[in-house]
């Protein structure tokens, strides 16, 4: 793993902490004050985001290794 991964991985976990938070928040100041259905619409968005996020995430991160393996060639030492 190289120090550009770890930055990416510190702030995709970022990112998917602040969803979280925000899902939480939503939920507890938001759910009662919204219409059922506009609070329910919303609440999936953000479900959808908070899982979807770290997945999307690691599929970039897939691509760069790849990318980053397939470059170096078959002889190559691996990545640390």
């Amino acid at each position: 793993m190289q120090r550009s991964d770890l930055l990416a991985f510190l702030i995709s976990l970022g990112i998917t902490g602040l969803l979280i938070w925000g899902l939480v928040y939503f939920i507890n100041e938001w759910w009662e004050r919204l219409p059922k259905a506009v609070a329910l619409t919303v609440c999936v968005l953000l479900a959808v985001m908070v899982i979807g996020y770290p997945i999307y995430a690691l599929a970039r991160w897939s691509d760069r290794y790849l990318a980053r393996t397939r470059q170096a060639g078959p002889g190559a030492t691996r990545d640390k």
